[in-house]
């Protein structure tokens, strides 16, 4: 914005700029890179907390923190083992259907399926492998397998069985839980914990087969490399050609409770809200971009000193300041007065009074202090009467001055 005025203050040309995209980037900049440096901080933090792009839920193959199984995942699908996630019940329906022969790695740490859900669960597969599993779970799984609480022994666990897996693993370290078999039960035990406890048991269900695992680390990123877990870890899960994995989602919990509005909506409301909204905010920009910024530009104004001089009476008349009008009129006269004496502009009433007094030394110091100081009007009349000696004692000083 250039605005100019004349010398006789009219107003000339003013040439307003519309502020260009460089200017308002300029300005935003400090902002812009502020956002810019939140962004990628907190990228940053994803990443290095392993969750960028994958899941934060115990035992998911796309978890790559010390609690998920993204390594075993890897390494089974190095050695031609086909991993195939699954989220939802329907998901693991449909891989097992795919592929009939395959095993089934269950886990449900987050309690998302309820006792029907898991009794489907067990059906889904004939040889399944459990990872830690609760009541519930056993119950739908492995009847006749129960927990057995904490383990007392968890590092340098031997086999003791002849499972396959078990025996290439050789001994597994890390903790878990412990399980048991019925006494006289054909259940394979392996990995003693306590006494009668053990991290893994293989048993023969109704279903088909049935693994239980209760050693954590045997599945875990942070501990899978200790003792022989990995061997154990792919001894189990990699026997078939295929592995479902499938660990339950918030997906899989039945709604019992009234429908929400989003199941009521039709599909279209949603992508029609928010084109609506995108829309809004681009018409404010487009809009508030019209309207360019504020222009401040000079204008002169000129009003007659009459005019304000007889609006000031007006009011003072009107208000009954008779004081009020004579102290105004006091004031400019002492200001003339001081500079027609040549005194200095923060020259004192009394330093004035002197002056006045002394080039008029024929009046009285008394009555000169009264006309610029001590008298009061009583009504409009003395209010006229002190109005003209004031202007009679400033042409008398004018007078002696300026001869």
């Amino acid at each position: 914005m250039i605005a100019d005025t004349t010398e006789r203050g009219t107003p000339a040309r003013a040439e307003v700029t519309t502020p260009t995209l460089r200017a308002a980037v300029k300005r935003w900049r400090f902002w812009l890179i502020l956002a810019a440096v939140a962004i990628v901080g907190l990228l940053v933090v994803a990443v290095a907390s392993g969750t960028a792009g994958g899941s934060r839920a115990p035992y998911s193959i796309t978890n790559a923190a010390p609690e998920g199984s993204k390594a075993l995942a890897e390494v089974l699908r190095q050695q031609g083992v086909d991993v195939v996630q699954a989220d939802t019940m329907q998901e693991a329906r449909a891989a097992l259907d795919a592929a009939p022969t395959a095993t089934l790695a269950f886990a449900d740490p987050g309690g998302y399926l309820n006792d029907a859900r898991l009794d489907e669960a067990a059906e889904l597969a004939d040889r399944v492998v459990l990872f830690l599993p609760g009541f519930d779970e056993l119950r739908a799984f492995a009847p006749e397998i129960a927990s057995a609480g904490a383990p007392r022994d968890t590092d340098g666990v031997e086999a003791e069985c002849s499972l396959p897996a078990a025996e290439r693993a050789g001994s597994i370290i890390g903790d878990g839980r412990a399980y048991r078999a019925p006494a006289g039960s054909d259940a394979e035990l392996c990995f003693r914990a306590s006494d009668d406890a053990y991290y893994l048991v293989h048993d023969d269900t109704p279903n088909g087969t049935v693994t239980v695992l209760g050693a954590a680390d045997v599945l875990s990123n942070e501990g899978i490399t200790g003792a022989g877990n990995a061997a154990l870890a792919l001894g189990l899960l990699g026997e078939d050609a295929t592995l479902v994995w499938y660990v339950p989602t918030a997906s899989d919990v039945e709604a019992d409770g009234p429908a929400d509005i989003t199941s009521l909506t039709p599909d279209w409301v949603t992508p029609v809200l928010v084109l609506v909204v995108f829309t809004f905010i681009a018409a404010a920009v487009w809009r508030g971009r019209r309207l360019g910024a504020l222009v401040v530009e000079n204008l002169p104004v000129t009003v007659r000193s009459r005019e304000t001089m007889e609006g000031r009476a007006r009011l003072y008349a009107r208000a009954g300041a008779r004081t009020h009008a004579l102290d105004s009129l006091r004031i400019g006269t002492i200001t003339r007065l001081s500079k027609i004496l040549g005194l200095p502009r923060n020259a004192t009433v009394d330093e004035v009074i002197a002056s006045v007094a002394a080039v008029l030394p024929g009046r009285p110091l008394g009555d000169i202090q009264s006309i610029l100081v001590a008298a009061m009007p009583s009504n409009e009349a003395d209010l006229v009467a002190y109005s003209d000696r004031l202007l009679e004692l400033e042409g008398a000083v004018t007078r002696a001055v300026r001869p």
